[in-house]
């Protein structure tokens, strides 16, 4: 595992070593993700981790996969089954984990490992059975029981555009609440900052939110941060519609509504209305809100992240 910056500049993201381009492979070689690279050393501080390795298996070595036994799934050599290298995962994931809990924003994991997979990891069975492909990487199966809030993907389903945006924008939410104090004053203003990005996933969520945020008080602090954060991560995996966006944007329009005159208005009633109609990507419509928010320097909507909730070089509203 490479260090991590513990100064938090930005968000830390874990990484299967492989996507890196490190040459950690069973058989010596790599599976270097051009997305994954460029946006993970510009964007966050990358903490490769290779499980098998990590877990003491060489470089190059047998390959493996699940296995379904009498003693449940196991991790086990592909060639004889009776080389089982579930335990030193088991130790190394649980050890790592924890170790991970309170350095990590996200993570992005090799689809379909035996370590690594997120979802649809093949299982073997004996005979010429068809393999159940139901499967769960063992390093990422415990690694989620162990740190649930923090947002996982993987590099095959990062190539869908929506998936992408929803997780790169929790990886900054997590990261913006890690970088928050224990106090009723952070959480609150924290739950001010998030509320649009909360409504955007359905008008009930900042109420409900809000309530938790609410009951904080200095003697119980540290159990709503909690219960709080573990609900907001939730709402957060939610995939925002259009029509939730354009609900959202309608709202924070109206703070424009004293300095647009009726053109403005209306433009920007026409774009809505092109977006809703899948005529224009998300972007077009944020980006009038931002032209008008730089224009008239609104200073309730300067501290809500909805209109830019990671940098603006991504891009990430320009395909969804």
């Amino acid at each position: 595992m490479e260090n991590f910056d513990n100064n938090k500049t930005k968000p830390n993201i874990g990484i299967s070593a492989c996507l890196m381009g490190h040459k950690v492979r069973f058989d010596g070689s790599h599976k270097n993700n051009k997305f994954v690279n460029e946006v993970a050393n510009h964007y966050f501080n990358p903490v490769t981790v290779c499980p098998e390795v990590g877990s003491g298996m060489g470089t190059p070595r047998p390959p493996i996969h699940l296995y379904n036994s009498n003693q449940g799934i196991l991790l086990v050599d592909r060639d004889d089954h009776a080389i089982d290298y579930s335990e030193p995962m088991h130790e190394f994931a649980q050890q790592e984990s924890l170790l991970l809990a309170d350095q990590l924003n996200g993570f992005i994991f090799k689809s379909k490992s035996p370590s690594c997979g997120i979802e649809r990891v093949p299982i073997y069975q004996d005979g010429n059975k068809m393999p159940d492909y139901s499967g769960i990487g063992v390093f990422t199966q415990i690694f989620t029981q162990v740190n649930p809030n923090i947002p996982i993907e993987d590099e095959g389903r990062l190539n869908d555009s929506k998936i992408k945006e929803n997780f790169l924008e929790r990886v900054y939410a997590h990261y913006r609440f890690s970088m928050t104090e224990n106090t009723v004053s952070d959480l609150l203003d924290f739950h001010a900052s998030y509320k649009y990005s909360i409504m955007a996933r359905g008008s009930q969520y900042p109420s409900i939110l809000g309530r938790i945020a609410a009951s904080a008080r200095h003697d119980n602090i540290e159990e709503i941060r909690d219960v709080y954060f573990k609900e907001f991560m939730q709402i957060m995996k939610i995939q925002a519609s259009r029509s939730k966006h354009i609900n959202t944007m309608q709202h924070i329009m109206g703070y424009f509504k004293n300095e647009l005159d009726a053109d403005s208005k209306q433009e920007l009633l026409s774009v809505f209305d092109s977006y809703k109609n899948y005529e224009v990507p998300l972007s077009t419509p944020m980006a009038l809100l931002n032209l008008f928010q730089r224009r008239y320097k609104n200073n309730y909507l300067s501290t809500k992240y909805y209109l830019n909730p990671y940098p603006k070089e991504l891009a990430l509203r320009a395909n969804i």
